[in-house]
C-alpha cells in the first residue's frame, strides 16, 4: 500500500516514462526525446523513483510487463489481477476512497 505522501510525491514525468517504458515498442530514447528530459534529468529520475528503476532493470533482464499480476486492494483488501500499477481493485467505493487519499 502507497503511503499518502508517495502518492503526492510522485513525479508525473517519471509515472509517464514508466508507462511508456513497459511496451516493448518505446525504447529509452524515444521516451525521453517525447517527455523532453535530458540523459542527466532522466538518470535523476531513475534514482528518485524505484517503480521506474524496476522497469528499467525488468527491460535489460528481457522480462515483459502485459502480464497480469495478482495485487491486494489498499482500501477493501480483497485480492485484485491488473496489469497497471493501481492499488485498488477498481470498485466503485474502493475507487472513491483511492481518489480521496491523493488529494
Amino acid at each position: 500500500m502507497n503511503s499518502r505522501s508517495e502518492v503526492i510525491a510522485e513525479d508525473p514525468t517519471a509515472e509517464a516514462a514508466t508507462l511508456l517504458l513497459r511496451s516493448p515498442r518505446w525504447s529509452v530514447s524515444d521516451v525521453m526525446e517525447l517527455l523532453e528530459v535530458g540523459d542527466l534529468e532522466f538518470r535523476r529520475l531513475v534514482e528518485a523513483n524505484t517503480r521506474l528503476a524496476r522497469v528499467l532493470e525488468a527491460r535489460k533482464a528481457g522480462d515483459e510487463f502485459n502480464a497480469v499480476v495478482e495485487r491486494q486492494c489498499s482500501v477493501c483488501g480483497e485480492p485484485f489481477s491488473t496489469a497497471t500499477f493501481r492499488d485498488h481493485c477498481g470498485a466503485a467505493s474502493c475507487m472513491r476512497v483511492s481518489r480521496l487519499r491523493k488529494l
